[in-house]
C-alpha cells in the first residue's frame, strides 16, 4: 500500500513536471500573448522606426537651413556667371547711348577719415584721374553716419551698433549706391582705365547694376556700378537688419564669417540670388557679372584685406575647397544624429522602464 502510493506519488511527480513545463511553454500562445524575445524584437523595431523618423527630420531640417547655400553651389554658373564683356578700347563705346546716362558718372570711395593712408595714397589718385570726368565722393565715418542719419534714420541704430566697423564701410556703400548711383571701388585698387559705362548702357533698360564673380560663389562687393535706386540695392537695404540680427550673437567668436553674412560679399550674393529667382522674373540684363580677367584692363585689385581676422585664412582655405564643406557637413551630420540618437533612446528606455516601476510598487501595497 505504501509502495503502491509511494509510486503512484512518484509517477505523479514525474508526470507533473513535464506537463507543467510543457503548459508554461505553451502559456503565453494560448493565452495570447507573443513570448517575450518577440516583445524585446517588437520594441526593437518600433524602436528603430522611431530613430529612423527622427533622423529623416533632422536632415530634411538641415537641408531647409542650408537650401541657400546648396543652391549657391549648385546654381553657381547659372546666376553667377560671368557673362559681360567689355571692349579693349573703352573710347570706343556706343556714344549714341550716352545721353540716356542710367548710370550716373560717380566715382563713390570711403575710409575711416579724410585722412587717407599712404598705401592708398597713389591708388586713390590713379582713380580720381581715371574717373576725372566723374564727380567723386568720399565717404569718412563721419561723413557716412551724417549721410544715414539724414536720409535712411531707421537704419541708424543699427549702424552704432555693428559689431566690426568694416560693417559700417560694407553698408554705406550699398546706401549711397541706392541713393546716388554710379560706381564703388575699394581704396586698395588701382584704376587703369575708365571702364566704359556706355557699353554696359547699350541694351537702353532703365536699370543697370554690374558686379564682380568671385569663389567659391557668388559676387565680390570691392566693385559695383548701378543706376540709382536699383530695385536690387533696396532689396539688399532691407535685408541688412536681419542678417546683422542673425550673425550678432557669435559674430566675436568668428569674426570673419559674421562678416561676409552680416554685410559682406556673402550677405550680398544672397540678396541678389534672392532677387533673380524671384517671381516674376527681373529683366535679363538688370544684373550683369563680370570677372576679374575681363576687368584687368580697367583695374588691379590689390586686396590689401585689411579687416581680416584670425579666422580668415581658414574660411578663405575651405571656402576655396567645396568638397570639404560637404565633407564637413556631411561628417558633422553623421555625430549630431549619433548623439540625438542616443539620447532618443534613452528617453526611449525610460519611458519603457515607468510601467514596470508603477507595476512594482502597485504590488507591494497590496
Amino acid at each position: 500500500m505504501n509502495t503502491s502510493s509511494q509510486n503512484h506519488g512518484w509517477s505523479a511527480t514525474a508526470t507533473a513536471d513535464p506537463s507543467k513545463e510543457y503548459d508554461e511553454e505553451r502559456l503565453s500562445w494560448t493565452s495570447g500573448a507573443l513570448p517575450k524575445k518577440y516583445m524585446q524584437l517588437l520594441k526593437l523595431r518600433r524602436a528603430s522606426v522611431w530613430l529612423l523618423l527622427a533622423d529623416l527630420v533632422i536632415v530634411l531640417l538641415v537641408v531647409h537651413a542650408f537650401e541657400p547655400l546648396i543652391t549657391l553651389l549648385v546654381r553657381n554658373e547659372e546666376l553667377f556667371g560671368a557673362r559681360l564683356t567689355l571692349p579693349l578700347n573703352g573710347t570706343s563705346a556706343a556714344d549714341e547711348h550716352d545721353h540716356l546716362h542710367p548710370i550716373p558718372r560717380i566715382l563713390h570711395q570711403t575710409s575711416a577719415t579724410e585722412t587717407i593712408p599712404d598705401k592708398w595714397i597713389q591708388l586713390q589718385q590713379s582713380c580720381k584721374d581715371s574717373y576725372s570726368e566723374f564727380e567723386y565722393k568720399h565717404w569718412t565715418d563721419e561723413s557716412a553716419r551724417e549721410f544715414i542719419s539724414t536720409e535712411y534714420p531707421w537704419f541708424v541704430e543699427i549702424w552704432d551698433n555693428y559689431a566690426f566697423p568694416i560693417q559700417r564701410a560694407d553698408a554705406i556703400r550699398y546706401f549711397v549706391l541706392d541713393h546716388f548711383g554710379g560706381l564703388y571701388l575699394d581704396m586698395d585698387t588701382l584704376c587703369n582705365e575708365t571702364i566704359p559705362f556706355s557699353q554696359i548702357e547699350a541694351d537702353g533698360e532703365e536699370h543697370h547694376a554690374v558686379f564682380k564673380s568671385t569663389t567659391p560663389t557668388g559676387v565680390s562687393n570691392d566693385l559695383m556700378i548701378t543706376s540709382a535706386h536699383h530695385p536690387v540695392f533696396a532689396q539688399t537695404l532691407s535685408r541688412l537688419k536681419f542678417y546683422n540680427s542673425i550673425t550678432r550673437l557669435w559674430a566675436p567668436l568668428l569674426p570673419h564669417a559674421a562678416i561676409m553674412i552680416g554685410s559682406g560679399p556673402f550677405f550680398l550674393t544672397m540678396v541678389i540670388k534672392n532677387y533673380l529667382l524671384q517671381d516674376p522674373a527681373p529683366a535679363a540684363h538688370a544684373i550683369q557679372v563680370i570677372n576679374a580677367t575681363e576687368l584687368a584692363i580697367y583695374i588691379t585689385d590689390l586686396e590689401d584685406s585689411s579687416w581680416h581676422n584670425g579666422d580668415t585664412k581658414t574660411l578663405m582655405w575651405v571656402g576655396d575647397r567645396p568638397w570639404v564643406w560637404f565633407s564637413l557637413g556631411a561628417i558633422g551630420l553623421a555625430i549630431g544624429l549619433q548623439i540625438i540618437n542616443y539620447f532618443i533612446v534613452l528617453t526611449f528606455k525610460g519611458c519603457n522602464k515607468l510601467p514596470s516601476v508603477a507595476a512594482s510598487k502597485v504590488a507591494k501595497l497590496v
